[in-house]
């Protein structure tokens, strides 16, 4: 027997106020307006009047799936909704402190921390130096990371 499938989701209906409806017109109507914000005004216009997310895709050449979201986050937080959302980075893996202490490591000499053979440290040995002792508590940044901070600092290894 086949597995049931879910029917599809319901589009959430749109009822604007006097002031919400003339607020997405003004922006639709505005010369100065990003097409992004034009384009959910018009989703949400037309899903008030009724529209199907499939009806408005069509109309507006877009996908169900931006029509839906545009429906939901309206009807979710209203004009305010249509805005972007902050696009925040994750949070770094190796904040200033680590960056500080390998900089520092980077500075001393490998013999000094017992990695013989070597008047100078190379990115892919430093980065292996990390690797191989994870009680310093450094992690295990790869090579390029390791530049990346480096370079950040200004730090050439072959001029140490």
């Amino acid at each position: 027997m086949p597995a049931a499938v879910a029917p599809p989701a319901e589009a959430v209906p749109i009822a604007l106020a006097a002031e919400e409806r003339a607020e997405l017109q003004r922006r639709v109507r505005a010369r100065t307006s990003r097409q992004q914000d034009v384009l959910r005004a018009r989703i949400v216009l037309l899903a008030a009047d009724g529209l199907s997310n499939s009806a408005i895709a069509a109309a507006l050449g877009i996908t169900r799936f931006t029509a839906r979201r545009w429906r939901g986050r309206f009807a979710a937080a209203r004009v305010a909704g249509l805005g972007d959302r902050p696009h925040c980075p994750p949070p770094r893996r190796y904040g200033p402190e680590v960056q500080a202490r390998i900089v520092v490591l980077a500075c001393q000499s490998p013999a000094e921390v017992g990695w013989p053979g070597q008047s100078h440290w190379t990115v892919r040995d430093l980065a292996a130096y990390l690797a191989e002792h994870p009680e310093l508590g450094l992690g295990a940044p790869s090579p390029s990371t390791v530049h990346r901070i480096l370079q950040a600092h200004d730090i050439c290894l072959d001029r140490l």
